[in-house]
């Protein structure tokens, strides 16, 4: 319990600073995830959902192993601090305005269509993944 409460703490510290970088010039952040793992991807997608709600163009590439938390099928465990799962979150950002790609190598690597991810997930080529990763004032974050 003591963590789960050190964490959101965390949260809110990052929300409140991020304002602050974005009025400094960082525009545009982009995430990319490759991990599974609950902890890891959800921290990424529960980041990226702040930074994109405190006006922060918000990007996530999920790659590799990631990939299949996209898919519709599965369910998913909520991520602890936010008490979502990852696919909601990602779902959450897309309608908030930011932007969740999905490799378009590991998707055929995976067998993957576009009518088997979720909701404001696209399947993109590496040209999509350079366009949004070279935009100018364009921070970085990896999960």
């Amino acid at each position: 319990m003591k963590l789960n409460k050190k964490i959101a703490s965390a949260f809110m510290m990052l929300f409140l600073t991020v304002g602050a970088y974005a009025s400094e010039g960082y525009k545009n952040l982009f995430v990319t995830i490759t991990s599974d793992s609950l902890k890891v991807s959800g921290m990424g997608v529960a980041v990226s959902n702040a930074f994109q709600s405190a006006g922060v163009n918000t990007t996530i590439l999920i790659g590799a192993e990631a990939a299949k938390l996209a898919l519709k099928k599965g369910k998913q465990e909520a991520f602890g601090p936010t008490g979502k799962s990852v696919k909601e979150m990602l779902v959450g950002l897309s309608k908030k305005g930011g932007k969740v790609m999905l490799c378009g190598m590991c998707a055929k690597y995976g067998e993957i269509k576009q009518s088997d991810v979720i909701e404001g997930v696209k399947i993109v080529s590496p040209g999509d993944v350079a366009g949004a990763l070279l935009a100018p004032a364009t921070q970085t974050l990896s999960f």
